[in-house]
């Protein structure tokens, strides 16, 4: 018995020591192969690639969001002109509206407003007689007067446009 204890403790030291140079050589091997494979200087190109396109790919998805956003304010401003466009359209085909204001705004006057005519009648006696008569009057003319009341409104409002010169002026209520 006590040979077999001098052989396993004599055994087992240098099973020991082969085991562990085996693994050592075994890592070196394995260290030395990658890097004659130049799989280690792989490694450290692959790492920043990989970082590089991530950040690309982040990015990407963020100016793609950009982009859907813009298309979509494109496409409410082109509907909004188009919008306006018939508008215009719809303006163009009505006849001008002439504004005429009288007075000056101010914090103690109040805005009154009235339409204005010429007569026609009046009109066709002026061509009649070889006068000219402005073609301003052929379309719908309104007046802004500021004034302190209604009563001041219409004298104005007769002032320039004289009732004896043919002009009929009709008065709406008081803008406040």
């Amino acid at each position: 018995m006590e040979a077999v204890r001098t052989i396993l403790d004599s055994v087992v030291p240098l099973v020991a020591a082969l085991a562990v140079l085996c693994h050592l050589c075994w890592v070196g091997f394995r260290r030395g192969w990658e890097r004659a494979a130049g799989l280690e200087r792989m490694r450290r190109t692959v790492m920043p690639l990989k970082e590089r396109q991530r950040v690309e790919a982040e990015a990407l998805a963020d100016l793609a969001c950009r982009l859907e956003e813009a298309k979509g304010r494109l496409s409410a401003a082109e509907q909004r002109v188009n919008h306006l466009q018939r508008q215009i359209d719809a303006l163009d085909k009505e006849p001008p509206v002439f504004l005429h204001i009288l007075g000056t705004p101010a914090g103690n006057r109040r805005a009154f407003r009235a339409e204005v005519q010429y007569d026609t009648t009046v009109a066709a006696t002026a061509r009649a007689a070889g006068k000219p008569v402005n073609p301003v009057w052929r379309y719908g003319n309104r007046i802004m007067v500021h004034a302190l009341d209604m009563q001041s409104a219409r004298r104005e409002a007769e002032h320039v446009f004289p009732h004896k010169a043919g002009y009929q002026v009709f008065f709406h209520a008081a803008v406040s």
